[in-house]
């Protein structure tokens, strides 16, 4: 009598287990901002590439796609010096980019929308003919303690719990096959 007991108790703790997406990670706390600043060169696999209206009409476009295609590039000399300065760092860096913590440290001409738009955290930069996407935007980062639920608890309990469903079946098996 046991027996049944103790299978469909580990069944049903495999289970519960198992099923930890849904009440885990416990939120701990509110996420943390942090400001993006990338820089990549215009072309066929960017955002703003070659069927773009950023590409003033070079595909056979109409002249009101032109004119509005013209209207969203920004001559590198007619950005502010401090978003110049954030386009330079970014298209230097070895990873194409860059970020801030601290709001003030943002770059004040600049938008940081969650969502970029052409116009609105995304420009398309000429700089010595060369047209550059150069992105800026806000990305919410979860706190550590939900980090580490989903990288290392999560997957541990599944486990735990794939193993104990496993056992719960074994035992059953067991029992009923005639086992001591």
């Amino acid at each position: 009598m046991r027996t049944p007991l103790a299978a469909a108790g580990l069944v049903a703790l495999g289970v519960l287990l198992m099923a930890n997406p849904l009440f885990l990670p416990v939120s701990v706390g509110e996420p943390t901002p942090a400001y993006t600043h990338t820089v990549q060169p215009v072309g066929e696999g960017s955002v703003a590439g070659i069927e773009s209206p950023a590409t003033d009409g070079e595909n056979g476009t109409d002249d009101e796609n032109s004119s509005n295609a013209s209207d969203a590039v920004v001559a590198y000399a007619d950005l502010a010096p401090d978003a110049r300065e954030a386009f330079d760092r970014a298209r230097d860096a070895p990873e194409g980019g860059f970020g801030v913590e601290d709001p003030a440290e943002r770059v004040d001409s600049l938008t940081y929308p969650t969502e970029p738009t052409l116009g609105d955290g995304l420009l398309i930069v000429e700089r010595d003919g060369e047209r550059y996407e150069f992105w800026t935007r806000t990305v919410e980062r979860e706190p550590g303690a939900v980090v580490a639920q989903r990288v290392f608890l999560q997957p541990v309990a599944f486990l735990v719990g794939f193993l104990a469903v496993v056992a719960g079946a074994a035992v059953g098996l067991r029992e009923q096959l005639g086992g001591e």
